[in-house]
C-alpha cells in the first residue's frame, strides 16, 4: 500500500499488508480521507459495468490491462470452468481466467466494506480505482508500453514523478520484497486517492449500483 498527504508533490510512503482488514483498520485509526481500492467492489449482475466501459475507452490500446469485472452470480465460484459456463449462461461472455482469479480478493474486500464506506461522505472513503487508467488520466494519454517492461516501468515513473517527492522510491524498492510495477501502481492509486480527498477526481460510471447496494463506479 502507498500512503501519501494532499498536498501535491508530497511524499509517498509504502508499507505492505497480509489483508485488506489490516489495511482499512489502519487506514480508519490513523483517519485517512480516502483509501483507493485497485480491486472491482460493485459488481454486475447480467450486463457489463458503464465504468469498466469508459475505462476502457480512456485505455485505448492499453484497453486489454483492464479485465471485465465478474458478474455478482460469479462471486462465490471456486472453480474457473464452471464459474465460466455460468458466467456464459448469465451474461453470454466467458470469464478470462484474470477475472476468475480476481474473486478471492473481491470477496475480502466486500466482506470488509459496506455500501456505505464508498459514499462520498464517508471518512475514510473507499473507492476503487484501477492504476493504468489513472495513469492514463495523470499523464494526459496511455501508458504505451506494458508495466512489465523497463521501458514500460521508465514512462510510469517519469508520470507519476512530478506528483511526488518520490527521491527514496528505488531504496523502498530494494529494501522491500516488492515488484516496481507494484510500487508503481500503487503510486498511481495514491495519486487518485489524493484527488478524491481533494474533490477533484472524475468517476466512471457514476450512478451503478449492484444488487446488493455496492456502487460500481471507477474513480481517476
Amino acid at each position: 500500500m502507498a500512503t501519501t498527504s494532499t498536498v501535491p508533490g508530497s511524499p509517498v510512503e509504502f508499507w505492505l499488508s497480509t489483508s485488506f482488514a489490516e489495511i482499512w483498520a489502519r487506514a480508519r485509526k490513523r483517519r485517512h480521507l480516502a483509501v483507493a481500492i485497485d480491486m472491482p467492489i460493485g459488481l454486475p449482475g447480467q450486463e457489463r459495468r458503464r465504468s469498466d466501459r469508459e475505462a476502457k475507452d480512456l485505455l485505448g490500446p492499453r484497453r486489454s490491462s483492464l479485465f471485465w469485472t465478474p458478474s455478482l452470480y460469479l462471486l462465490e465460484s471456486t472453480d474457473h470452468t464452471r464459474a465460466n459456463e455460468l458466467s456464459k449462461r448469465v451474461t453470454g461472455h466467458g470469464l478470462s481466467i484474470q477475472a476468475f482469479n480476481l474473486l478471492p480478493k473481491v470477496r475480502e474486500v466486500r466482506d470488509v466494506l459496506s455500501p456505505a464506506d464508498l459514499a462520498q461522505q464517508a471518512q475514510p472513503q473507499a473507492a476503487e480505482v484501477h492504476p493504468e487508467t489513472s495513469l492514463a488520466v495523470l499523464a494526459g494519454e496511455p501508458m504505451p508500453i506494458s508495466k512489465h517492461r523497463r521501458g514500460g516501468i521508465a514512462k510510469r515513473f517519469a508520470a507519476l514523478e512530478p506528483a511526488f517527492d518520490m527521491l527514496q522510491w528505488e531504496l523502498v524498492h530494494k529494501e522491500r520484497p516488492c515488484e516496481l510495477h507494484d510500487l508503481l501502481d500503487a503510486t498511481a492509486a495514491a495519486w487518485t486517492a489524493r484527488r478524491i480527498a481533494a474533490g477533484t477526481a472524475t468517476v466512471l460510471g457514476q450512478g451503478e449500483v449492484d444488487d446488493t447496494g455496492f456502487p460500481m463506479d471507477i474513480w481517476v
